[in-house]
């Protein structure tokens, strides 16, 4: 340990040295790096004030001295074999070393546990549900807590719920990865109570297994809270049979009321009502999602460069969606060279123009034109731009 420590100092005084001399140590104007090396400097005069624990997180996992010093208050092995049958575990079940040190430095107690008994048993159930050692990897260093829940009454009775619920694995796989957390509650506290609650408005399944395998957290939740924003969204005029009602609840569960607000009040400089506005929710809950510059540049590039009225985004908000450098642009200028060219006689419907799929948009504006391998150079060299 005593070696490990002088190596480490040394190699750190390389860089601190010249301006932090030993006299200057103990000045009332201390840099971070200067405070680590009299960490050293304290260390190697008293060897014995660093817990083997800590002295462990350095040398094997590379923890920094004040890392390794707060996480070791948490730990109290004295030899390595336990936490050392930890890090192999993991390193069998193809974690990087930099994602056993991701997981370890958020929840250091994991080296504490118990492999056979507390570990290994999850890691086998994850497995035996197709979860590949990636994703566990992924879903582990995410929230590393998930293992100290019970495989039996925690765990397993939720990932069963979400199963039973999305209707396949793949899809519960997928939910857990993007909130991690759904695997830590038990599904009485929160899953099942918010599931509940949209059945009782009669929300669809489907459409509620859409909402829990695309954005899990929102039904991660005080129910009482889910309901009023259910309740609200309800009275906004959405239908809980149609699929917007999810995606409604779900922004409402994410947009502050200083975010509404804020996006109202820039949807009424372009001159829509607050009706306007209540009325393009409805029928596409994202806009309310959209960022404040986009927008602004959205708005902008269709009133001034589409000749396009307000009113008519209101009434087809789904214009808010695409990308402005890497949809509204690239096909606008190929529309304005056909439209130059006398290629086509009219300005298309600008729903069709900017929210058809890439084939049919080639289709019906590009390959169809003797001009297509100008076209294709012209939209390729605006989606390059615009990357």
């Amino acid at each position: 340990m005593f070696y490990f420590l002088t190596k480490s100092a040394l190699q750190f005084g390389k860089h601190t040295a010249a301006v932090s001399p030993t006299h200057k140590l103990f000045s009332f104007h201390l840099s971070p790096s200067t405070i680590t090396l009299r960490f050293f400097i304290s260390t190697l005069e008293n060897p014995s004030e660093l817990s083997f624990a800590a002295s462990y997180l350095i040398s094997k996992l590379g923890f920094s001295p004040e890392s390794a010093l707060s996480a070791s208050k948490h730990l109290n092995f004295k030899t390595p074999e336990k936490p050392d049958s930890v890090i192999h575990i993991f390193k069998h079940y193809g974690f990087s070393q930099v994602q056993t040190f991701k997981l370890v430095k958020k929840y250091p107690r994991v080296l504490s546990c118990n492999p056979e008994k507390t570990l290994l048993p999850k890691l086998e159930f994850f497995h035996s549900k197709g979860v590949s050692n990636k994703d566990i990897a992924h879903i582990l260093c995410t929230y590393p807590y998930i293992l100290v829940k019970s495989l039996e009454n925690c765990i397993t009775l939720n990932f069963n719920f979400l199963s039973n619920l999305l209707e396949s694995n793949d899809k519960t796989i997928a939910a857990v990865k993007r909130y991690s957390p759904i695997l830590y509650h038990k599904a009485d506290r929160f899953l099942k109570p918010c599931v509940d609650i949209l059945e009782e408005y009669r929300v669809p399944k489907k459409h509620i297994a859409s909402l829990v395998h695309r954005w899990p957290r929102s039904v991660m939740m005080s129910p009482n809270h889910l309901r009023r924003i259910v309740e609200e969204v309800r009275k906004m005029g959405c239908d809980p049979l149609k699929p917007q009602f999810t995606t409604a609840v779900m922004v409402m569960r994410l947009l502050s009321e200083s975010g509404w607000e804020r996006r109202l009040g820039l949807y009424k400089s372009w001159g829509w009502s607050e009706d306007d506005v209540l009325a393009a929710f409805i029928k596409e809950p994202w806009c309310m999602m959209t960022s404040d510059d986009k927008i602004m540049a959205v708005m902008d590039f269709l009133v001034n460069n589409m000749d396009c009225e307000p009113s008519f985004i209101a009434k087809n908000p789904y214009l808010m969606k695409p990308g402005l450098k890497t949809t509204f642009i690239p096909r606008a200028s190929v529309v304005h060279f056909l439209l130059s060219e006398r290629l086509i006689e009219k300005k298309p419907n600008l729903v069709t123009l900017f929210l058809c799929s890439e084939k049919m948009f080639l289709e019906k504006f590009v390959y169809r034109f003797e001009e297509a391998p100008q076209l294709l150079k012209l939209y390729g060299d605006q989606s390059y731009l615009s990357k």
